[in-house]
């Protein structure tokens, strides 16, 4: 059986933020959309609706 060895703690400063922020997120969830055939709208609170248009009215 392995032994299990205890997690260590990240290397974090205090005050420092976990995480990390893509900058070019907006162009490539814009160039996916594209590429998909749908308009992709964002939202106030930073969420994307994607729509696709191409048959948003239809002629009867």
């Amino acid at each position: 059986m392995p032994s299990c060895e205890a997690v260590k703690s990240a290397n974090i400063g205090q005050g420092q933020k976990v995480g990390y922020r893509e900058d070019s997120s907006e162009e490539r969830l814009q160039a996916t959309a594209e590429h998909e055939g749908v308009k992709l709208y964002r939202n106030p609170d930073g969420s994307h609706l994607p729509v696709d248009e191409s048959h948003s009215s239809y002629d009867d």
